[in-house]
């Protein structure tokens, strides 16, 4: 009974995100148009980072979210769950979170199991470079209570549709491309 629950939840859940990213396509596809600032901020003064990591979300998720430098400082305080950092290989990945992928986040980065109550998400609009080195186009990722709930998809990202990254593990989490670039476009690092 409660994983069919489970899987309702889901299930539903893909169909709203499907839904909202449709939005987030044309809202990439507008992009150069809207972000354009009469004059443009300098590249490391905190209104272009502000923008910068803004621009990783939806403007639904990003309107009222908190916006973090780099070492974690508050350069403008939101009123909502959604938070927008860097993050990433690199650590130059725009990334918008909301409460269950931050804690997703924190027991990975700290090698514990997540500790996830409801689906999280995570916007990644400007596509991300992994530990691994692939390189990923925008995409949306979702976070699950149980990640044996996603044993339903595909687990590579070649497939050019919804696929879970770090399958079988603690870790697993759905992949979402949008905005128009498939999954298929990812680009291997060399030697693997």
């Amino acid at each position: 009974m409660k994983r069919n629950v489970v899987n309702q939840s889901l299930s539903v859940a893909a169909v709203a995100i499907f839904l909202g990213l449709g939005l987030v396509a044309s809202a990439l596809a507008n992009q150069n148009e809207v972000d354009q600032p009469k004059k443009k901020p300098q590249a490391d003064s905190d209104e272009a980072i502000i923008q910068t990591l803004l621009s990783a979300g939806p403007e639904s998720v990003t309107k009222h979210a908190t916006v973090l430098s780099r070492a974690g400082k508050v350069l403008q305080q939101g009123s909502g769950e959604w938070v927008c950092r860097f993050a990433g290989l690199t650590g130059d990945t725009p990334t918008c979170l909301d409460s269950q992928s931050r804690a997703y986040f924190k027991a990975r980065f700290q090698g514990k199991t997540p500790q996830v109550e409801r689906i999280g998400l995570t916007y990644m609009l400007h596509g991300m470079t992994t530990d691994t080195g692939m390189q990923m186009p925008p995409h949306v990722m979702v976070i699950v209570p149980d990640p044996t709930d996603l044993k339903q998809f595909p687990t590579t990202p070649q497939s050019g549709a919804p696929w879970v990254m770090k399958a079988n593990t603690p870790y697993a989490h759905l992949i979402i491309p949008v905005g128009g670039q498939s999954m298929g476009a990812i680009t291997q690092p060399s030697g693997q």
